[in-house]
């Protein structure tokens, strides 16, 4: 039988479980050297969330407990980086009062700089560059956010993990950067490096949230350029990075309002990380940045009824009346609105015209009540094509839960 060794990092409530996976316990040690942990060769009271274990010559399992019957099979620089993943989850589940985005933080003068992730925006990339110019990392994958509506602040904190770089690193990065790439000692594939020669925040270690900086990487060579982002858009950013899944929407939709409300938002757009990282360093806008408040928000730790994540809501009827369900939580935003559904599972965008549909349904209203106001109101658009885009957005806020029939079709049904 494989020797067992388990892993107890700080702040999570279950173990990591190593079967026969000593090597992995030495890169663990590398990688998460900042977070506090420690091994112990017996079994603790609580079972591990995930359990890794030794399946052939440099390949290993990784087990979650939430999911026994999808195990993945991976190198062991791999197996860490989705260890790291089921990390961020245990830690909300640890700790359900956190807010996580999926976001590298950075700090700037005691105030962290918030990047939202965004597929081959290089975040991490820009990270580790803004790192090189001295800048202190709190983390480049996921931060864990604390609303404290007591005390008005709003602060990130650190996870301790060190950052890592996907490879092969571009031509069009400096030779600088790829030579210090290439001599870091820290654990690598042919997929991703681990930089273990530029320090991290230690785990638990907070700041006051600052600013957010959503990226946009051109392919062809520009000037980075910093400028201002809609809240809307911002929202909207913010919600599909964050990945509190358990955590009830309503809660997660006040909070990040409250995020963007309290800290400027900017859109960077660049092409070069070095050079991004040069100038968003001496960026004025970016300089004694006052930290983020929180205002007018009570405390919210509600969950989500993870039974109800699987099931399918009722079908639209075009015949009912429909009104707005109760509990929904609304953050209106410029002309377009967000909405968390009252069960506390998902969040919905809606534009203009969506919104105003929206406010129709505060009374209870069928479809055919919808049409012949919207014809009324835009008389140039095709009634068809009202009666096509109302029914669908009904039929979706329907299955959103965020309408439901009217009381008198329910109880003549």
């Amino acid at each position: 039988m494989a020797e067992s060794q388990y892993v107890q990092f700080e702040g999570l409530q279950h173990p990591v479980a190593l079967e026969g996976a000593a090597e992995i316990g030495d890169i663990l040690s590398t990688v998460l050297s900042a977070w506090p942990h420690r091994i112990l060769e017996t079994a603790s009271s609580t079972p591990p969330f995930v359990t890794i274990r030794s399946v052939g010559p440099q390949r290993w399992e990784v087990e979650c407990a939430d999911a026994p019957n999808a195990p993945r099979i991976w190198d062991d620089v791999n197996a860490v980086c989705d260890l790291v993943a089921e990390m961020a989850w245990e830690r909300l589940r640890s700790d359900p009062g956190l807010l996580c985005l999926h976001a590298a933080a950075i700090d700037f003068g005691g105030r962290l700089v918030v990047v939202p992730n965004a597929r081959r925006a290089g975040k991490s990339t820009l990270a580790i560059a803004l790192l090189r110019l001295g800048r202190r990392l709190y983390t480049d994958d996921f931060l864990p956010v604390r609303v404290e509506p007591e005390k008005r602040t709003c602060v990130g904190i650190a996870n301790g993990i060190l950052p890592r770089l996907r490879l092969p690193v571009p031509e069009s990065f400096s030779e600088a950067f790829r030579n210090d790439v290439a001599q870091d000692p820290g654990p690598s594939n042919r997929q991703y490096k681990y930089l273990a020669n530029l320090p991290v925040a230690p785990w638990g270690e907070n700041l006051p949230l600052g600013a957010m900086v959503v990226l946009d990487r051109r392919d062809e060579p520009i000037p980075p350029q910093l400028s201002e982002m809609t809240r809307e858009d911002a929202i909207a950013s913010l919600i599909t990075q964050n990945f509190a899944r358990t955590r009830h929407a309503g809660a997660i939709l006040r909070s990040i309002d409250t995020l963007t409300r309290n800290m400027p938002i900017f859109q960077l757009c660049y092409h070069c990380a070095d050079e991004a990282a040069e100038y968003l360093s001496n960026h004025p806008d970016l300089a004694a940045l006052p930290a983020a408040r929180v205002t007018n928000l009570a405390p919210d730790d509600r969950q989500a009824p993870l039974d109800q994540l699987g099931q399918s809501a009722p079908k639209f009827d075009k015949g009912l009346c429909y009104v707005q369900a109760v509990g929904v939580t609304e953050s209106v935003v410029g002309e377009e609105c967000f909405l968390a559904d009252g069960s506390g599972i998902g969040i919905f965008r809606l534009n203009p015209i969506s919104s105003a549909i929206w406010k129709l349904l505060e009374e209870p209203t069928d479809l055919t009540e919808v049409v012949e106001i919207l014809s009324a109101a835009f008389p140039a658009v095709d009634i068809e094509q009202i009666a096509q885009d109302s029914a669908g957005l009904m039929h979706d806020l329907a299955r959103a839960r965020l309408i439901t029939p009217a009381a008198s079709d329910v109880a003549a049904q």
